[in-house]
């Protein structure tokens, strides 16, 4: 008996499952058919719905391969979510991202179960990993009963760390001269977007020892102009180096720059911590103007409210920075999200789905 399951299923939910929730009401309303929407009891429309996640109960037996989704129809349901569902606009995107997180929750399930591996998951999990990052920066205002930054911050990094894990096994086969492998892997476009990825993990981890030298230790062809930016960015930001850090934020593409904007909150916070002990003076102040532009803000008003939130002294668009008052106990800044709704949604079918100048990097740099 072979070691591995193959799903069976090419409909994006099993008929089993779209039954029984059909009968318990358990539709959402992305799923349902519009001409029974306004019945008791409405019926999905095959094309609509998708398989939801579900823990394992104990003692549970392996799925059916009826009721699992080979590799190819993993990548058609991601490919429908990002365009059919994610760019809606009809709905409040708090309610997109959570049909959406847990869809692709057991989109990755079904990847565990059916031990798919190689270049297949890595086509899986590149789109889930750009998902996540968009969200930490779409919905990073949000209060946490309604968007959670820290379990995000988690599904992104399993899903990077399962890639990094990939692109090195690959690599290993690569070297090994198979021909037919090589083919694949060329046909497949697989490491194309690995020079992003690896950025993205640089970025995610500033000033981590390991993550640079993971970056340092990379294969020449893969360190194109942005892994080297985010090399320059992570070890600006171990020497403290604050001004160079956010200055050098500014020249990344969309993806990487929404990756990075993750660590913002304890960038500027850091910062005023920094700025207390450099500029503690009891009769100079500091031009808020110039630091809402050195610390990213869109806004003096939010520069303000952080000065507040750190017991700094802000007045006539001035801050006076005294060691002494910096609230210590406070580990984070304000929650601040840096672009606007319109550019976001602007940008966001480039930035799931299509290689782009935007999202990608020049390894040949």
């Amino acid at each position: 008996m072979s070691d591995f399951i193959v799903g069976t299923c090419l409909f994006m939910c099993p008929e089993k499952e779209r039954w029984m929730r059909e009968r318990e009401g358990l539709l959402h309303t992305f799923e349902v058919d519009e001409k029974t929407k306004h019945l008791k009891r409405p019926k999905a429309d095959p094309s609509k719905i998708v398989k939801c996640f579900s823990r394992p109960a104990a003692g549970q037996l392996m799925p059916d391969t009826s009721e699992l989704r080979p590799a190819s129809v993993l990548l058609s349901t991601i490919r429908y979510l990002f365009t059919n569902v994610v760019t809606r606009v009809d709905y409040d995107w708090v309610m997109i991202y959570d049909f959406v997180f847990d869809r692709l929750r057991a989109i990755r399930q079904e990847v565990v179960i059916q031990r798919i591996r190689g270049p297949q998951s890595v086509q899986i999990l590149e789109p889930i990993v750009r998902f996540h990052v968009y969200a930490g920066q779409r919905l990073c205002e949000k209060n946490i009963s309604v968007f959670d930054t820290k379990i995000n911050s988690q599904h992104l990094l399993e899903c990077l760390k399962q890639l990094l894990v990939l692109y090195d096994e690959l690599e290993e086969q690569s070297s090994m001269c198979n021909p037919n492998f090589e083919e694949n892997i060329e046909r497949l476009s697989i490491g194309n977007n690995r020079p992003q990825m690896e950025a993205l993990y640089m970025l995610l981890h500033l000033g981590d020892s390991s993550a640079l030298g993971r970056g340092i230790s990379l294969p020449h062809k893969y360190r194109g102009k942005n892994v080297k930016l985010a090399m320059k960015i992570s070890l600006a930001w171990f020497l403290k180096n604050y001004v160079r850090t956010l200055r050098l934020i500014q020249k990344l593409p969309l993806l990487l720059k929404f990756g990075v904007l993750s660590n913002l909150r304890l960038l500027r916070r850091d910062t005023f911590q920094i700025m207390s002990a450099a500029y503690n003076s009891k009769l100079l102040t500091f031009p808020g103007l110039k630091l809402q532009e050195i610390l990213m803000y869109r806004d003096v008003e939010k520069l303000s409210a952080d000065c507040k939130l750190f017991n700094l002294s802000f007045a006539y668009e001035n801050v006076q920075f005294d060691a002494r008052k910096f609230n210590k106990g406070l580990l984070l800044a304000n929650p601040d999200m840096y672009f606007t709704v319109q550019t976001l949604q602007k940008y966001l079918p480039i930035i799931l789905l299509q290689d782009d100048d935007a999202i990608n990097d020049d390894s040949s740099s």
